[in-house]
């Protein structure tokens, strides 16, 4: 039997919470062993976590400017220091979407996170992950 195994990353601090949860602040973020996916876990409440992916491994066209707004929310002073993430939603038909148009934005040096919502149209909250295969429909 084996154990999927987590390396934790060390916490963050949302100023503002996550859209939909802006009372928690407090997150920890974990990397699944040998995988692209990571978890972006509550300190304050258990039950409440996001698995993300670096939208760049899987969507090497995705670019965006991030807003002054976000950059000084996050005390940006060397880009070199953020790393973006995207969340992962889990659908029915085995369908695996990511939000591209609102990342979560890490600055490495003072571990602040913020998600950012993109106001340009170029991106989808629910861009599927994988190429869906054809299916048969006799």
């Amino acid at each position: 039997m084996s154990t999927s195994q987590q390396a934790e990353l060390g916490n963050l601090f949302f100023e503002d919470g996550i859209p939909g949860f802006s009372h928690l602040q407090f997150f920890q973020l974990m990397q699944e062993e040998e995988s692209p996916f990571f978890l972006i876990q509550s300190i304050e409440e258990k039950d409440v976590g996001f698995w993300v992916i670096d939208p760049f491994s899987f969507f090497q066209e995705y670019k965006f400017e991030l807003p002054v707004v976000a950059k000084e929310a996050l005390r940006v002073e060397d880009q070199s220091q953020m790393v973006i993430f995207s969340i992962v939603t889990i659908r029915g038909n085995d369908q695996i979407t990511v939000n591209l148009k609102a990342p979560i934005v890490v600055n490495l040096s003072n571990r602040m996170a913020r998600q950012v919502i993109l106001q340009d149209d170029t991106y989808s909250i629910r861009q599927p992950l994988f190429k869906q295969p054809a299916v048969d429909r006799k």
